[in-house]
């Protein structure tokens, strides 16, 4: 036998006559929930099953617990290396580095495990509190849960990324976040306009159109060709003005983003795509970390970089140069620079 659970259930009958039509609507609102057991004992209750969970779960824990310290531990390498590689370009060359150079040094799949371990060690702590019957918290631990698993399953994506013929999705998308990004805050000004107008207009003439969450469903449903018809229909008729601004709102909401906004959204989505696939053709372009890097054509296990009398490609001290090009070519190696 398990534990005991206690349901509670709850039922609301709700009769509204706020239009006065002569017809009263009914609202049967059925909400179940578990409480909390305290205090409970059942004799000859055997958990065996329950005990070699909590064994599983604790493994997983100590797992994901580990995965996280040597994540961070790495990120934190990188940061380090990267504030290295900075005041050396500023004193040596006197410029400044880029942005985009100093994201080379931080592993975003790195960031993302461990965001991934610390919701995976929440939930399977929830977990063992809920099936001890000490908390409740279904939704919580669910919605922790499914996260957990979703940033997991994008985390295989890192592994098909060393295969060139599998990483095509992942160069296309990290070359067109910023552009995307950059388009859709352009497009977000115009659709939340489109939100707001159509909420303080057509709210009282159209049921779609009554709070600001039901106009922005009611829009993305119309940008994406769903239920056009019932959306032109069910507008009331009882302003003939009010009806052809309705008219007029929907034609140039629906012609603008499905002709103009999405079409370029696809547009630049499909020219990054094209872009790559020339860059895996003809090479990709050196950024100058990548020509900092080739500089030097002598591999971290040559041993060229302990001869003091050899030129190197950096001029720095042998001991320090030594573990400053072995972190820069295990960066790079890392990153897949």
């Amino acid at each position: 036998m398990t534990a005991p659970t206690i349901f509670r259930v709850e039922k609301q009958i709700t009769f509204d006559n706020k239009a006065h039509s002569g017809r009263i609507k009914s609202n049967l609102d059925n909400d179940v929930g578990i409480q909390e057991c305290r205090d409970w004992h059942v004799s000859g209750s055997v958990q065996k099953n329950t005990h070699y969970m909590m064994i599983f779960d604790a493994a997983v824990i100590l797992v994901c617990l580990s995965s996280r310290t040597l994540c961070i531990r790495s990120v934190v390498k990188g940061i380090l290396l990267q504030r290295e590689y900075v005041n050396f370009v500023q004193h040596r060359f006197t410029r400044t580095v880029s942005s985009a150079d100093r994201m080379e040094f931080v592993n975003g799949w790195y960031i993302m495990i461990i965001i991934s371990d610390v919701l995976t060690v929440i939930v399977l702590i929830l977990k063992m509190e809920i099936q001890a019957k000490s908390l409740t918290s279904y939704d919580v631990c669910s919605i922790l849960l499914g996260t957990s698993t979703l940033l997991v399953w994008l985390g295989v994506i890192r592994y098909l990324g060393f295969f060139k013929k599998y990483n095509l999705l992942i160069l296309t998308l990290r070359a067109a976040l910023p552009n995307v990004m950059r388009f859709c805050c352009c497009a977000a000004m115009i659709y939340l306009g489109y939100c707001f107008c159509g909420w303080i207009v057509l709210g009282p003439y159209h049921v779609k159109f009554r709070s600001l969450n039901m106009v922005s469903e009611c829009l993305f449903s119309l940008m994406n060709g769903d239920d056009m018809f019932t959306t032109f229909s069910n507008m009331q008729q009882k302003s003939y003005l009010v009806w052809l601004f309705s008219r007029i709102y929907l034609y140039s909401f629906i012609s603008l983003f499905i002709y103009v906004v999405l079409s370029l959204f696809i547009v630049l989505i499909t020219d990054t795509y094209d872009t790559i696939k020339n860059y895996q053709i003809g090479g990709f372009p050196e950024s100058e970390l990548h020509t900092f890097v080739s500089e030097c054509k002598d591999l971290p296990t040559s041993g060229r970089s302990r001869e003091e009398n050899k030129a190197s490609c950096f001029s720095m001290p042998c001991k320090k140069q030594k573990h400053f090009i072995n972190d820069i070519w295990k960066s790079a190696r890392r990153n897949n620079i």
